[in-house]
């Protein structure tokens, strides 16, 4: 007796990321694009966000310091990971309205590291200077 294996969509090859843009909505308001995607990886561990950001930067055809990628989520066994994304229209607009947790995610982890060092320090600074008044 054989174990069937899975159907794979057309495409998709086992060791390569695979990405397809599912939805894509305007929001005029915030002057960005709200994508939903979904990345194959069969065979691959889920990929990271630095790399999903690089895929749907160039499949949307913008600079990939204009997308954020909000949410990432993965089947146990799926080979499938769900995206959700902004993909802002100004560089400048995404560093305004992103919130800081999603804009750390979305960097490198040793400079998130920085930042969030140098945070935790200008905290400290402020609570002393707040005990000595």
């Amino acid at each position: 007796m054989s174990i069937p294996t899975p159907q794979l969509p057309e495409g998709v090859e086992a060791g390569k990321l695979v990405l397809k843009l599912l939805n894509i909505r305007e929001n005029k308001v915030f002057g960005r694009k709200e994508v939903s995607a979904e990345a194959w990886h069969v065979g691959l561990p889920t990929p990271s966000r630095l790399q999903l950001r690089e895929e749907i930067a160039k499949a949307m055809g913008v600079d990939v310091n204009q997308v954020y990628v909000v949410r990432v989520i993965t089947e146990y066994g799926r080979h499938r990971s769900t995206i959700e994304a902004h993909v802002y229209d100004d560089l400048s607009t995404g560093e305004k309205i992103e919130p800081l947790y999603v804009k750390l995610r979305n960097i490198p982890k040793e400079e998130a590291k920085k930042i969030r060092e140098e945070m935790k320090k200008k905290k400290t600074e402020k609570k002393k200077a707040a005990a000595k008044k």
